[in-house]
């Protein structure tokens, strides 16, 4: 595809997500497949904290919930399908809609509430989670130096809230310091607008003044909101990283074994399966939810390589393997895998299956090194298959 029609199909997506918005978070497990669906009460309360409540409430488990988007989808399927300079220019097109003043749409509804977020729609919800998760976080926080007082800012806003409360670890500690500082020289620049706002004389089309009022009266919150939540969340990744069992930077690469999973086309299942080994691991109670949780990443580990090994079938041909040995063997002969990184899965499959865990390693231990070592292997070959062009 040429540049252009990169850049058109991206900005069709945009607009029709302005129009109807398809971003949101559900449940990564559906309630059958959790133990306990009665204790997800508390935390699918979280949910219905948007525009509610704030701050939000901060999740500490950032896999209970997770994006679902079609236009989302939509993007990352141009994404696979340009150029590296059609990305770069693909990405510097949506910071573009950020700092733009048609970010918005209103919903019809009375002219007496035009301006609301709830009667307004906007494609920057999309634009951040879509940025933020490409890794170009420092762009879509410096963005923020130049957007303008639109109700598009309040939904902006109002998902970054959403992305911190529900994935804290999206963002650095760093990013977070430099998210609060954006937050803070953007209220300042509200002040000066709002008092030039309250100076002007009343007139002009009441649409217009309508919106103005309603963005000047709902942003004051939200700026304190997000700033909060960067400050808890900063708190959180202290937590991670010092309490014994959590790792900050495993944590944050499970988050991108996901990612690759969405991206890359794997089953909802799989990634089911992920989650549900992690929360068997976090909330054990006795040795037999830490040996479920390890069965759990014993299936991960099959079907990521057998739907490893189908999607790179899908792309050189051959017939795709159905057992896992067939699956990592196929992965090693198309150079997915080397051999010292299959002999590696090899041996870390052999661990998970063996049931007998050694008397002198304590189950907890045990299982946190078979979760770990599953996440990091797992991201070392998704990473592989995305710079492969694999999907």
């Amino acid at each position: 595809m040429e540049l252009q029609e990169v850049l058109e199909m991206a900005s069709q997506i945009l607009d029709e997500e302005r129009s109807k918005p398809t971003i949101l978070y559900e449940l990564a497990n559906s309630p059958g497949v959790i133990a306990n669906p009665a204790g997800l009460l508390p935390v699918w309360t979280v949910l219905q904290e948007r525009g509610r409540y704030h701050p939000r409430t901060v999740l500490e488990d950032t896999g209970m919930f997770r994006l679902k988007s079609v236009n989302f989808d939509l993007l990352c399927a141009l994404m696979d399908r340009s150029s590296e300079q059609q990305k770069q220019a693909m990405l510097r097109l949506l910071i573009t809609r950020i700092r733009g003043e048609n970010s918005y749409r209103h919903r019809f509804s009375e002219i007496v509430n035009a301006g609301r977020w709830k009667d307004c729609t906007s494609e920057l919800p999309l634009v951040a989670e879509f940025v933020a998760r490409l890794g170009n976080k420092r762009a879509l926080i410096e963005s923020l130096r130049d957007v303008r007082m639109t109700p598009g800012l309040t939904w902006l806003l109002l998902q970054l809230e959403e992305l911190i409360a529900l994935n804290f670890t999206i963002f650095t500690p760093g990013e977070y310091t430099q998210l609060e500082n954006e937050i803070s020289s953007l209220s300042k620049a509200f002040t000066a607008f709002e008092l030039e706002w309250r100076k002007a004389p009343s007139t002009g089309p009441t649409l217009e003044r309508n919106t103005r009022y309603h963005v000047i009266k709902e942003l004051p919150e939200l700026f304190a909101s997000v700033a909060e939540e960067c400050r808890r969340a900063k708190y959180m990744h202290v937590k991670t990283s010092l309490l014994p069992g959590l790792n900050f930077e495993v944590n944050q690469d499970k988050g991108a074994v996901i990612s690759f999973l969405e991206k890359l086309g794997f089953t909802k299942e799989l990634i089911e399966s992920l989650n549900e080994a992690e929360r068997l691991y976090r909330t054990a109670a006795t040795p037999f939810d830490f040996k479920s949780s390890m069965g759990h990443l014993r299936s991960f580990l099959e079907v990521l390589h057998l739907q490893a090994g189908a999607a790179v079938q899908r792309k050189n041909g051959g017939t795709a393997p159905s057992k896992f040995g067939e699956a990592h063997e196929y992965l090693k002969t198309h150079g997915v895998l080397t051999t010292k990184e299959q002999q590696l899965v090899i041996q870390l499959y052999s661990l998970i299956s063996d049931t007998s865990v050694h008397p002198l390693v304590a189950e907890q231990e045990y299982a946190r090194l078979m979760r770990n070592m599953s996440i990091e292997y797992g991201l070392l070959l998704l990473t592989k298959l995305d710079k492969l062009g694999v999907n």
